[in-house]
């Protein structure tokens, strides 16, 4: 019986004294391993160049997108920092391949109301009160715009780097494209090297396992911002989400950090003082209540 312990006791300290070290040669690896100079691109220059935050408006029409009024270097206050601003549209691919800007799944009314965007015909879009991209193109010429590309289908990359260029409606100087998928932006990437990306969801989930262990250094990160949803509800209200593991990463990475939508001017305001580098907003009177 003592030498059945024994020899499970054996085993059990050299599987421990083996993970050891498999942990400390990957920790040491990790802090060893050169990080990737910053991607240098106009849209950061822009929305970074003085130091400034990102106030981000999420839009679902040209008229909301034309509420937001150009407020780069106007000082706030309480933050002592000015800012700089931009629009976020969410872009599905439509029943016939067009590009619909809806932050909702589903057409919100008209005869085919409660029908998903995926599998709606341009026209029943167009009934249901929703605008295609096209439609803010006045609204977005010279202006940061984020691009958030929504789709279980095949087909909207392709639609986007059709549009999106020199000398094409979308201007590589001033868009990020954003996408929780790892496909939309893997073929982004190889189609535009040249343009300015985010995070997928699966790329922040591999940090935060990877944060937990000491070892995110490791990660292979291809996105030049970090871009994630922080809000949850609790106790019935929507609160911020503080990731700080990919916060503490992307500084060290010396990468910028996009969070949200807010709803409230407390948790913009707590985004802002944990170090976040831009704050994406539901609505105009939230984001205005930090900027002025």
């Amino acid at each position: 019986m003592n030498r059945s312990l024994s020899s499970v006791f054996v085993v059990v300290a050299s599987l421990f004294a083996a993970f050891a070290l498999t942990w400390f040669y990957l920790r040491t690896k990790a802090e060893s391993k050169p990080l990737k100079t910053p991607f240098e691109h106009a849209f950061l220059a822009k929305a970074h160049g003085d130091g400034q935050k990102l106030l981000i408006l999420r839009a679902d029409s040209p008229a909301e997108a034309a509420t937001l009024m150009k407020t780069d270097g106007k000082p706030n206050d309480a933050l002592k920092k000015s800012f700089a601003t931009a629009l976020w549209l969410d872009v599905r691919l439509g029943g016939e391949n067009q590009l619909v800007v809806s932050s909702g799944e589903t057409l919100p009314s008209g005869l085919a109301k409660g029908k998903p965007i995926e599998i709606a015909s341009r026209r029943e879009c167009e009934q249901a009160g929703l605008f295609h991209l096209e439609d803010f193109y006045a609204e977005i010429k010279n202006r940061l715009v984020i691009l958030n590309l929504i789709s279980r289908r095949p087909g909207l990359s392709k639609k986007i780097l059709e549009i999106w260029g020199d000398e094409k409606p979308l201007e590589l100087s001033s868009i990020l494209i954003q996408s929780e998928s790892d496909g939309n932006l893997k073929e982004l990437r190889q189609g535009e090297p040249r343009g300015l990306y985010g995070s997928s969801q699966a790329t922040l989930i591999q940090i935060e396992i990877l944060s937990t262990l000491g070892l995110d250094g490791l990660m292979d990160l291809k996105a030049d911002v970090l871009v994630s949803a922080i809000e949850e509800i609790r106790d019935g209200k929507f609160v911020a989400r503080l990731r700080s593991a990919t916060l503490r990463e992307a500084h060290r990475r010396k990468l910028k950090r996009y969070a949200g939508p807010t709803r409230t001017t407390e948790a913009a305001q707590e985004l802002l003082n944990a170090g976040y580098d831009g704050v994406i907003f539901e609505t105009l009177e939230v984001l205005e209540s930090i900027r002025l």
